[in-house]
């Protein structure tokens, strides 16, 4: 996972000058053409990204790797601009201005983009990680959660009085579809 937790608190940040904005550094995992992990460079982008009305400033703590991302790396995932792009649908991570409170834990999901130390998304994407959900949990639960959604509600057909037999899944696969069959 790419980490930023040897970066400090946005709360505990001053005010920055124009010299510090322009020495502003950020890793990102960047998809330079479609095959295996070879085609995956790190870079380091300078320049704080710019945001604009309605969006959110992020410093990454985790990135979440799902079927998507490995499909979008092969180039059978149509819904990732071409290479060179910087994959990754989820991350979580904490709010480093505009929008939301600053400070606050958030998990984000996007078609792209994710995989680097400082994201801008959209704050109608990025959603509160509960207490006690780490940020390991939280960027691997968006994508999880959806599709644990769609194939109960949208393909599956699951209406209230019915009954659900889940025989196999992983821990973040099966906390929603329980979660879900609960309150139906």
């Amino acid at each position: 996972t790419m980490s930023g937790e040897d970066a400090a608190p946005a709360q505990h940040r001053h005010r920055k000058g124009p010299e510090e904005e322009e020495a502003f550094t950020y890793r990102a995992l960047v998809l330079t053409g479609y095959g295996g992990y070879d085609k995956v460079k790190l870079q380091v982008k300078k320049g704080k990204p710019a945001l604009k009305a309605g969006e959110v400033q992020v410093r990454v703590k985790t990135c979440g790797l799902n079927f998507a991302d490995l499909m979008a790396r092969q180039g059978l995932y149509d819904r990732m601009p071409s290479p060179p792009v910087t994959p990754g649908m989820e991350c979580a991570g904490v709010v480093e201005a505009v929008g939301e409170e600053v400070g606050d834990r958030v998990m984000v999901l996007n078609r792209f983009g994710l995989w680097q130390e400082v994201v801008v998304s959209l704050a109608d994407h990025t959603f509160l990680i509960p207490d006690g959900m780490s940020f390991e949990e939280a960027a691997a639960f968006p994508v999880n959660y959806i599709t644990a959604y769609m194939m109960l509600f949208d393909f599956g057909h699951l209406r209230p009085n019915q009954n659900v037999l889940i025989h196999a899944a992983d821990y973040v696969f099966m906390l929603p579809k329980v979660n879900f069959s609960k309150y139906l």
